[in-house]
């Protein structure tokens, strides 16, 4: 019986897999034809960085910088370095955390 459930697990696992490969792949051809043919296959969107700088004594110091504007693909994934544009546009503020302490490999 439980080699049974094993097998089960094994192929449910093998089929979402290849699921999200046959999604993605049919995801970024849809990507190319539009960009063969100079369809809406790129886009952009303002964004707005907030940068998030750790000082000494635990403080911790914001820094905003100007908007800029992010070049996206229209898609569901990313793709070519571009993030898709429903995402971008839902996470217009973005925040990065900036650690000012020098570096060392055996601190963490």
């Amino acid at each position: 019986m439980a080699r049974r459930g094993g097998k089960i697990v094994k192929r449910t696992l093998l089929a979402f897999a290849l699921a999200a490969g046959v999604v993605w792949s049919a995801d970024w051809l849809v990507l190319r034809l539009r960009i063969a043919r100079d369809a809406n296959a790129f886009g952009s969107v303002e964004v707005r960085r907030r940068y998030a700088v750790h000082l000494k004594g635990k403080r911790i110091e914001q820094d905003l910088a100007k908007p800029e504007i992010d070049e996206c693909v229209h898609s569901l994934f990313p793709h070519y370095d571009d993030s898709p544009c429903w995402y971008l546009e839902r996470h217009k503020d973005q925040f990065q955390d900036v650690d000012s302490s020098p570096w060392h490999f055996w601190a963490q």
